[in-house]
This record gives C-alpha cells, sequence and structure tokens, in this order.
C-alpha cells in the first residue's frame, strides 16, 4: 500500500522559486522512492519512534545521540531489497537524509556501508518527524508513515511535503525480530 501526497506552495512569477520548488520536488520523490523500495522489502520493520533510544523506550542512547540517531528522524529495517538481506538505516541529519547497510553479521565480518546521501534540504524536526510507526493494530506493525518536508530556500519559499504509508512483508514469522537490533557506530 502506498500513498503519495505532494504539496508544493510557489511565489507566482518567479522562475526561480518555480526551479527551487521542482528541485525540492525531485529530492523528495527520491527518497521516497528508495525508503519505498526497502521498506516494501522489508522483514522486519523497528519503530522509529525508539531509535536512539535504551532498551527503557525513553532514555536517549548517548551513542546514538552522538551519531544522529534520534526518535522520528531515524529508522531501520531488515530488508531483502535487491535480492540480499541487509539491514538498513536511515536517518535525517544536518538537512539530509542519509541511509547505510549492514550484513547480519557485521560485528565479525565488517560488513558495513558508509553513510551516503539520499537526498539534500531536509528540514523535518523531531517536531515534524519523517518516519512513525503506523498505530493501527490491522497492520500489525507494518507499515511505516514517511513523510518528507524539503526546503532549499526556507526564507523565500514555502516546504514541498510529501507523504506515503508504506507496507512492509507481511513474512515477520520466522525471523528473530533481534537481527538488526546491533546497529554498528556511525
Amino acid at each position: 500500500m502506498l500513498t503519495i501526497c505532494f504539496r508544493a506552495f510557489t511565489s507566482t512569477g518567479s522562475v526561480t522559486t518555480a526551479d527551487h520548488v521542482s528541485q525540492n520536488t525531485d529530492q523528495a520523490r527520491l527518497a521516497v522512492q528508495q525508503l519505498d523500495r526497502q521498506i516494501r522489502s522489508g522483514n522486519i520493520l523497528y519503530d522509529p519512534g525508539k531509535e536512539g533510544l535504551q532498551a527503557d523506550g525513553v532514555t536517549p542512547d548517548p551513542v546514538a545521540v552522538a551519531n544522529g540517531i534520534f526518535p522520528g528522524l531515524s529508522m531501520r529495517v531488515y530488508t531483502q531489497a535487491n535480492g540480499s538481506q541487509r539491514c538498513v538505516q536511515w536517518r535525517v541529519t544536518n538537512g539530509t537524509l542519509q541511509s547505510r547497510s549492514w550484513s547480519q553479521s557485521w560485528s565479525v565480518d565488517g560488513d558495513v556501508t558508509s553513510w551516503h546521501n539520499v537526498a539534500e534540504h531536509i528540514v523535518n524536526t523531531s517536531a515534524n518527524p519523517a518516519f512513525a510507526l503506523d498505530p493501527s493494530s490491522g497492520f500489525a506493525n507494518r507499515l511505516i508513515n514517511v513523510r518528507i518536508l524539503v526546503n532549499a530556500d526556507p526564507a523565500h519559499q514555502k516546504t514541498v511535503e510529501i507523504d506515503a504509508s508504506i507496507a512492509g512483508r507481511n513474512t515477520e514469522y520466522g525471523y528473530d525480530s533481534s537481527t538488526c537490533s546491533s546497529a554498528p557506530p556511525a
């Protein structure tokens, strides 16, 4: 299930503003396309509202915070996208949406990619989170709500917003829910 809504507001008569809005929309669309592929192939979706928190679900984890991992601005998925089983993590940090991945046995084989930029000019904050697990009981923790806010020039233009509800695979059975719980340091 994928629902995407585009909202773009521009000042009339400005080619530059229209160009910025177009660039913002392209950035947000690219980000959502990549997220969609990873989440749809996801066997285990971790609650983005608990990212960057210690096991108690309330106390910030100092290592995660130091690495730019915050509730609602980060998410993890155990996915089979592109034919391989990987842990994939996303984060919004310093105006950039980034992702990285690692193998299930990263602590032994060292198979961890570095963070790479997916989209720029992201203006999500903790007050406007990018990722949330849908609380509807009918989805059994299989639906992630994604809200990407992009604005290259906040002083002069409105923010582009793309909303998507993306469902992961309904194959959680048989997968160890702790598969990606140990994330490598950033």
